[in-house]
């Protein structure tokens, strides 16, 4: 009996393990945990029920993962498995939240899981009871534990460790109660100890991290639309993804995110029946070339009305249509959506929410297993600070009484809808408040009140989770997205790439539709089309005339290059050196300020000259002068042209020095009239 007990808590920590993967699912597992442990209580007389409950469990594992019972029949047996097997290979990318609207990968886990305990149960109960074969019969046991933990570290170990480590002494206690109680009490004590230890250390540090025990990090090939808020999965090379022909740049979405959880941002059940009205949607068809991409879902630029594609395509929960088999390199398939298409203006105009009960789902915080953390009317932002309006529950006295004060602080006084959504994006993106970057820490904490409030460093997850949420406390319906941003443009297709990998939010606007926004930094690696952002600047009249001088400013570089070659090459004949570059350079400036240079004249005289546009450029004359007329005469510095024209800058400007060395007069009176240098003249070269 006590065996049996180990039994059981080791199946409650791998269904802990597995219920941020798949959600209520893993529950159905309890059937299989209840019969494996009664054949390990009944002993030997049980093992022939092993066989029976072992042909028994697949079908019962793939009924209660939510799979019709028109696939059991014979005649889509292949299809069957192959729908198994497509759930093997996402099961293998889940991260953790719940994988809604796919019921394949909890039916390969229920179907694993229970054979396995049965296996474990029918190997403990068959004789003889030696060592070995019971250290072997735990092993299957654990074995769901460790593969979830091994898959993909969840963030809630600290107790399921202390399940697996009282799991083991109930295991191997002995028979008479007399001699297990202090083996039990023991194993009562490891187990305390070592969740107290996890969360003392912690709470930010996970149980046990295999991650960093083992190099996991493969090339990127496959998006996880799951908010894991955690350090990125996968090697990102700039590896090409998909190739899509569109008519114009969109964020190519795969999968909405409609529910608010404890953990964070999740697939809602019942959103995808619940569609709100988009007046301004319009419809776009585009074309997907897929390249490096494993993922069964699809990109889209908006709400999917058509796909076609080679191979069965599901429509799922979240907006995501998938396609099985999972596309491979060089599939294309061709989707009809709905994109809303909206300007400022019309934004800023539009009324605010209603009425509509649709919109409370879209302004509720942490309604998962039937509790309601906190509803906000819809259209409450504006109230002052601390007003009773939008907010109730314990959330003001709870986790999220923080982010309930920003959230109203950030939307006190606000005219419109956009004018909230305005001041989120800005309070995240500018003013040097938050950080972007894809190396952050582990948490056990509720990740994005982390980042709101303490470490204000994440990537995309975390500035869309957060502003996501702080929209929905001020009363905005909000959702976030996952998918690609918009890539790299190249001859009428957009190249998406790995580093594309991204998340946004989708705001609902009354008589418009949800309408996408990036609160992102543009620090971020993923490519967005800045004519998709609503708060770019627009262009104005002082920008236009920015814009007309830039042929200016063209043309005079192009000027100063042609004088740059003109005075490196010089005339023929004479030599190239440094230091007579130098020196009918100076001649040449002194020249066009106005007076002639004649054959005859000498430093020092030039020195004085040039000593009426500026102290730099006359410095720059003497230090000529001694470097040629020094006891051991030294080499002239590198780059002597471009001091001169720094030097000629620096007395004069920019402006007049550009002037100046054109050609133009750089004073305000009339300029003098230049004479000539004489034909057979070697310049300041022959002077001495």
């Amino acid at each position: 009996m006590i065996r049996a007990v180990g039994l059981l808590v080791a199946a409650a920590a791998a269904m802990g393990a597995w219920s941020a993967l798949l959600g209520g699912a893993v529950l159905w597992a309890c059937a299989a945990a209840v019969s494996a442990a009664v054949v390990v209580a009944w002993g030997r007389t049980a093992t022939r029920l092993v066989g029976v409950l072992l042909l028994a469990w697949p079908p019962a594992a793939v009924l209660a993962a939510g799979v019709p019972p028109g696939a059991l029949w014979p005649s889509r047996w292949s299809e069957l498995v192959l729908s198994l097997a497509d759930g093997l290979d996402r099961l293998a990318t889940l991260g953790p939240g719940r994988a809604g609207g796919d019921p394949w990968p909890a039916a390969v886990w229920l179907l694993l899981a229970g054979m396995l305990w049965l296996a474990a149960a029918g190997l403990s109960a068959a004789a003889p009871r030696s060592p070995v074969r019971q250290t072997a019969a735990l092993a299957l046991a654990l074995l769901p534990w460790v593969i979830a933990v091994s898959v993909r570290q969840t963030d809630e170990v600290s107790w399921q460790g202390a399940a697996v480590l009282l799991a083991v002494p109930l295991w191997f206690a002995p028979r008479r109660a007399a001699a297990a109680r202090p083996v039990i009490a023991l194993g009562l004590v490891a187990a305390l100890a070592a969740a107290g230890l996890a969360h003392t250390l912690g709470p930010r540090a996970q149980w046990f991290a295999i991650d960093d025990l083992v190099d996991r990090e493969p090339q990127f090939s496959t998006l996880d639309t799951t908010q894991t808020y955690g350090p990125l999965y996968g090697r990102r090379t700039g590896a090409t993804m998909l190739e899509i022909s569109a008519p114009r740049p969109a964020l190519w979405r795969m999968q909405v995110l409609e529910r608010f959880g404890w953990r964070g941002w999740e697939v809602g059940s019942g959103f995808s029946r619940e569609e709100l009205p988009e007046p301004a949607a319009r419809t776009l068809d585009i074309e997907v070339l897929v390249r490096g991409l494993r993922n069964d879902m699809v990109v889209s630029p908006g709400q999917i009305v058509s796909l076609q594609a080679n191979g069965r395509v599901t429509p799922g929960s979240g907006e995501a249509w998938r396609v099985a088999p999972v596309p491979r390199a060089g599939d294309t398939y061709r989707v009809q959506a709905t994109m809303v298409d909206a300007d400022e203006e019309t934004l800023r105009n539009a009324p605010p929410p209603g009425s509509d009960p649709r919109l409370e789902r879209y302004t509720r915080i942490g309604d998962r297993w039937g509790g309601d953390w906190m509803r906000t009317r819809p259209g409450a932002f504006g109230s002052p600070p601390g007003s009773p309006e939008g907010l109730r529950g314990f959330v003001r006295y709870g986790w999220y009484g923080e982010a309930a004060d920003l959230a109203e602080s950030l939307s006190a006084g606000a005219r419109s809808q956009f004018e909230v959504v305005e001041r989120v994006q800005r309070y995240l993106t500018e003013g040097g408040r938050f950080r972007y970057d894809t190396k952050v820490e582990r948490t056990s904490r509720v990740p994005l009140l982390d980042f709101l409030l303490r470490t204000r460093t994440g990537y995309c997850q975390h500035f869309a989770g957060a502003a996501a949420l702080l929209l929905r406390l001020s009363g905005v319906p909000t959702r976030v997205v996952a998918g690609f941003a918009t890539g790299l443009e190249q001859g009428g297709r957009y190249v998406v790439r790995d580093a594309d990998a991204h998340a946004w939010i989708e705001v609902y606007f009354s008589g418009v539709g949800w309408v996408p926004f990036n609160p992102t930094p543009a620090a971020a690696d993923a490519v967005v089309d800045p004519s998709l952002d609503p708060f770019a600047p627009a262009v104005t009249d002082d920008a236009d005339r920015g814009s007309a001088v830039l042929p200016g400013v063209a043309l005079a570089l192009v000027l100063s290059a042609v004088l740059f070659v003109t005075v490196r090459r010089g005339a023929p004949g004479r030599s190239r050196s440094g230091r007579e570059r130098t020196d009918r350079l100076l001649e040449r400036i002194a020249r066009r300020d106005g007076g002639p240079v004649e054959p005859g004249t000498t430093l020092g005289e030039l020195r004085t000259r040039l000593a009426r546009l500026g102290p730099n450029i006359a410095e720059v004359a003497a230090e000529s002068e001694r470097r040629k007329y020094a006891p051991d005469p030294q080499p002239p510095p590198g780059r002597p042209t471009l001091r001169i024209v720094r030097a000629l800058a620096a007395d004069l400007g920019p402006v007049r020095a550009a002037r100046l060395l054109l050609g133009l007069p750089a004073r305000t009176g009339p300029p003098r009239r230049e004479d000539p240098p004489s034909p057979g003249s070697e310049g300041l070269g022959a002077a001495r």
